[in-house]
This record gives structure tokens, sequence and C-alpha cells, in this order.
């Protein structure tokens, strides 16, 4: 698939990456924005997921319904996203419809209609949002965790916002977000799939050549770890915990390690806490693992989903396995771990919408596309002496932290569950 990649940089320096693949009956057609809650302020957070949602509203020349309308008659797929460091907006269509679906993408984005009885709308969607996500404790234990361990970055703050930054978006502050941020140096156009290259070109270039270029360069968040432990009492049937230590960023070494500790670990049936906590010993209905990264920053998370009599039992057996991983791990376990990891990589490239996103998102971050083989090779090359190097520096348990949300004990409680465990 590399020689047949193709990056088009038009004048004002908005960067437009095609992807070509005859064999292939659809397209994936994407717009990657340098705009998320990181580059936010407290006062403005969540304002790149209020114009993510706005984008849907309206264009000059075309109505809400109108969006909805004409890519459900071409049977296309249209949606969204915001991210703490990105916004994606993303169209997927059979290959004889890219021109319309295409056309319809770029028209909502460049064109946003921002009418003011539907920004007024639109704060109370956001708001019922909001309360959906804290109605969830897996979600509320999630976003609780990263506010505290990052909690002098706005790289910690709540993707949507709050309920009075919400009531605080008008108009003239979405207008101005969007002359900020949605400029060509911050913006990726990502195509894959069967697609015509000069009709895909044009229609880019209709909607965004005369976008100016204010110098205004993709500049990276840095965000501090701070351990702490944090509770927040709900009554709910299950209690969520989020275990969590300082790990690394996008792009740096050992990152590829630090996924395959995931991996053996708990991101897997056959991981090493699946087994143990869940299989053997019953103490969790789901325990998982994360190796989290940013482009200045990351965190290693272990998630459970219990029952509060559970909890002791379960965080002193997880930090035992965790504690004695970097002396243990084999390389019978690493050979699967590689072997998951490259296949999961390999058969999603299959689909041609995830070369869109990782063309996309590749270039947006770090200004090139990193070659598939490359990535196999990264994974393929990690030893167990890498292994437990990384181990040893992520693991540090003067670095812990823990959130739980649920019916949950004193904080008091849970230093000392975790103190005699370590």
């Amino acid at each position: 698939m590399e020689n047949k990649r193709k990056i088009v940089t038009l004048p004002n320096g908005l960067r437009i990456v095609f992807e070509k693949n005859k064999n292939s009956k659809m397209c994936a057609a994407e717009i990657w924005v340098a705009s998320g809650v990181s580059y936010e302020t407290p006062e403005t957070a969540g304002t790149s997921h209020f114009i993510e949602h706005m984008m849907f509203k309206g264009s000059h020349k075309r109505s809400a319904l109108d969006i909805a309308v004409e890519m459900d008659e071409i049977g296309g797929y249209l949606n969204a996203y915001t991210a703490r460091e990105n916004t994606l907006f993303y169209a997927r269509m059979l290959s004889e419809h890219t021109e319309k679906a295409l056309d319809i993408l770029c028209d909502m984005v460049r064109n946003p209609r921002l009418d003011e009885s539907d920004i007024e709308l639109e704060k109370g969607v956001i708001k019922e949002e909001i309360s959906m996500y804290e109605d969830s404790a897996e979600d509320l234990c999630a976003d609780t965790f990263y506010e505290n361990v990052w909690k002098k970055s706005m790289l910690g703050c709540d993707i949507l916002g709050s309920e009075e930054t919400v009531d605080a978006v008008t108009k003239e502050s979405l207008e101005a977000h969007l002359r900020k941020f949605y400029v060509p140096e911050r913006m990726v156009i990502s195509i894959s799939g069967n697609f015509d290259e000069k009709t895909a070109l044009r229609i880019c270039k209709n909607y965004f050549a005369d976008l100016k270029n204010t110098g205004f360069e993709l500049n990276p968040v840095s965000a501090d770890y701070t351990p702490h432990t944090v509770t927040v009492r709900k009554n709910v049937m299950q209690n969520q915990i989020v275990l969590g230590f300082p790990a690394m960023a996008l792009g740096t070494e050992h990152r590829e390690a630090g996924l395959l500790i995931s991996s053996i670990l708990g991101n897997t049936p056959s991981s090493r806490l699946f087994q143990h906590i869940r299989e053997k010993l019953g103490l969790v209905y789901s325990i998982e693992t994360a190796c989290v990264s940013y482009l200045k920053a990351g965190v290693f998370t272990v998630t459970m989903g219990l029952n509060e009599k559970s909890e002791e039992k379960a965080i002193s057996e997880t930090l035992k396995i965790i504690s004695e991983f970097g002396s243990t791990v084999t390389e019978k376990e690493l050979a699967r771990a590689k072997e998951q990891s490259v296949t999961g990589f390999v058969m999603e490239l299959e689909n041609v919408s995830a070369h869109a996103s990782r063309n996309g998102r590749n270039l947006l971050l770090y200004n090139k596309i990193i070659p598939e083989e490359d990535i196999i090779k990264g994974i393929r090359a990690v030893t167990v002496e890498d292994i437990r190097k990384t181990a040893e520096e992520i693991f540090d348990m003067s670095k812990i932290s823990v959130c739980v949300v649920g019916k949950v004990k004193s904080k008091k409680t849970y230093r000392e569950i975790i103190n005699s465990a370590i």
C-alpha cells in the first residue's frame, strides 16, 4: 500500500493524503483538526466538542435535514468525535458516491451555519450528554481519574466541558475558536479506498484553498503526573476502580513495550489479570489494562468493575501481579502478545477506514506517516529485557493513583489497602 499513498500540500499549507485501493468498493474520507480540550482554557473547556455538534446543524447551503437526507440517499455514513488533542469528522461511502459524500463532509466543516437558535438548543443536548456520562460509573471514574492525575493541565479536563462552560458558549466564541483552530496548519484531510483523485482534490480545493495560514502550528500540551486517591460516592450496583501509573508519551522510547505489557497483563482473555482476578478468583466482572499515550504525557491504567465487598482482595491481588511482573514475564508471553498485536494491526488495515484514520492521525500529530512495516518491526523487535526495564519504569508504587466510584470506602482505607499490598 505504501506506493499508492500520496500527500498533496496546498499553497496555504493544508495537507491532503490520498491512498488508493482499486480493489475496494468503498471510500473513507476524514478531516482531522488539532482542536481538543487540551488546547482550551478552563473558561472555554468543551468548545471543540460543542463545535463538533454544530457542524451537523447545517451549513450555509445545506440544512441539518439536508445533510442527513443527502447522506442517507447514497447510503453513506457520517459522524465525528472529539478527543483530548484532536477532532475528527468522517464519512464512509460506496466508491461511486465519493464525490457527493466528500462534498457534504467538506461543506459542513468549512461552512457551519452556527445559527443562534441552534446553539441554544444544542446547549441542552450537550448538558444531557454530560449527565449521561455522569450517570455511568465507568465513564465518571475514568473522567475523574484523568482530571486528578493531570489536574494542573487542560489535558486532564473533561472533553465535554461543564454545564457552566457550555452555558457560556456564544456564536462569537465559536467563531473565534474556528478562526484560531480550523486553519490549514492544524488540519489534515485523509481519503482512502477506491476514488477519483482529481475529483477529490478539486472538491478539497474548492472548500479549503482560500483558508489563510496563520502560523498557529500544533504545539503539544504537557501534563505533569500527580499521584492521587479520589473517591466519588454513587449509588450503583457495581463499583468502578482505576489504578494508574505514569507512562510514556506518543513517539517515545519503549512505547511498543508499554503496549505489549498491557496485552500480557490485562488486555486479552489469556492475560494475567483476567485469568487470575476474574477467572480463578472471581473477584471482578471486568478487568483490563491500557497504556494511554498523548503527545507529551501518558498513563498506564488498570480498570475494574466489581462488588464493593471484593475491593480489598482485588486491589491486593492486582498489585501483587503487577509488582512481580517485571521479574516473571516470559518469552512465551511476549511472543503471544506480539502475535496478537501484529495480527490486530494487520487485520485492521484490511479496512479502508483504518488506512484513512492512520494516515490522517499520523500526518497531523507526527508530520509524517509511519510505514506499516516499521510498526510491525518495532513490535517484533521488543525483547523480554525491554519489557522488564519498561515495567520497572512504569510500575513505581510510590506513584500509584487510585480512583473509585460507587459505594466507596474512605480515602484512608484505600491507601491502607494499597500500602499493605506493596
